[in-house]
């Protein structure tokens, strides 16, 4: 009889051993499985959030890049909502952004929102548009901005644009002594060479002399 309890007890105590092992095993390992496979954006002092329709929105965003000529295009914003049809694409609030040349020369961008893709930094600039370069001050209601595809340069499409910042809809160019009045304004972020146009070549850009 002593043998026969003897037994059941090892008996109960292997089966406890078991139930402990395999709930370390199996449901401890897939919880930190599951953890570490999230995706975590890689930006400076970020906070996450959820919106009321249910897209995340981050907070003090930065991001920067750069193209094979050693030129540096950094953004940031206050806010960020991400897109739910496509996580590298994000809606961005009170926006920074800053052109840096190798040879130190400098652009600055601001506004008040912009559509920002993180992998490609293809960004487009609306309301309240703002460019500085020099003593240039370029205003519009909207801005284009993109580099050059450092992740296809195998596969370069000759029809895509690449290392551009284009300005367009009531363009006014600013600089001492004079401004005018265009359709668009572009800069060639490798030559640094601008233009300003109409979009209609009939039309012609007006110019005025400013005193001051």
């Amino acid at each position: 009889m002593q043998k026969k309890t003897t037994i059941q007890i090892i008996l109960l105590i292997l089966l406890a051993l078991l139930i402990y092992l395999t709930f370390n095993i199996f449901y401890v390992t897939d919880n930190i499985k599951s953890s570490s496979n999230k995706n975590v954006p890689v930006n400076n002092e970020i906070n996450s959030d959820q919106s009321e329709d249910g897209k995340d929105i981050i907070e003090n965003i930065k991001y920067i890049s750069n193209n094979t000529k050693g030129d540096v295009y950094e953004i940031l914003a206050d806010y960020g909502e991400v897109s739910i049809e496509d996580p590298d694409l994000m809606f961005l609030t009170n926006v920074r952004g800053n052109v840096l040349f190798k040879d130190k020369e400098k652009i600055q961008l601001i506004s008040k929102f912009a559509y920002f893709n993180s992998r490609t930094f293809e960004t487009t600039f609306i309301n309240e548009v703002k460019v500085s370069r020099k003593d240039e001050i370029i205003t519009a209601d909207k801005l284009y901005l993109v580099l050059e595809d450092k992740q296809n340069l195998s596969k370069k499409d000759s029809n895509k644009e690449e290392n551009i910042l284009r300005m367009s809809n009531n363009v006014h160019f600013k600089k001492p002594g004079y401004s005018l009045k265009a359709d668009i304004f572009e800069i060639n972020l490798i030559t640094k060479n601008s233009k300003i146009y109409m979009n209609n070549k009939i039309k012609k850009v007006t110019g005025m002399t400013v005193i001051e």
